[in-house]
């Protein structure tokens, strides 16, 4: 069974290797260093939960984009491009490394209290379904925990 973000034993595993992170741990990949990482995923993750729902239409692009990214793919690639509205690299304070930390943990607990469902679009990959959304915010997190040994 695919993971998602609903689900109350999955947001406590993402909470216990968020918890695992220190300020001096470096990534395997890409070139956010920890409190940059957490600060875009704040910033990723309070913009899904603010979405608003969306009746659009996704590309025949997005779509594919989509199919691939969920069925054959199954996990973010190493050094995928994010929105450059999230693109945290050199504009974030060492010492926020704490507040980001316990803000994103605040964060991914917000998935499990969900009131409403999240039915936004994806810029890439076109409207998700809130089922898609769960999986996707689980491969987001795994992807940037996975990306410093966690």
């Amino acid at each position: 069974m695919q993971k998602t973000i609903y689900a109350p034993e999955t947001i406590q595993e993402i909470i216990q290797r968020i918890d695992k992170l220190k300020p001096t741990d470096t990534p395997f990949w890409g070139q956010m260093n920890a409190v940059e990482m957490l600060t875009h995923c704040n910033m990723a993750h309070q913009s899904i939960l603010k979405a608003p729902p969306s009746d659009e239409k996704s590309t025949l692009k997005q779509l594919v984009s989509k199919f691939i990214f969920f069925r054959i793919k199954n996990e973010f690639p190493r050094f995928a491009r994010g929105p450059k509205r999230f693109d945290m690299k050199g504009k974030v304070n060492a010492e926020a490394f704490e507040e980001e930390k316990s803000k994103y943990k605040h964060i991914i607990g917000k998935y499990g209290k969900l009131e409403g469902k999240i039915a936004a679009m994806h810029p890439r990959l076109g409207r998700l379904s809130h089922a898609e959304w769960g999986r996707f915010v689980w491969m987001h997190a795994d992807h940037h925990l996975r990306q410093f040994g966690l």
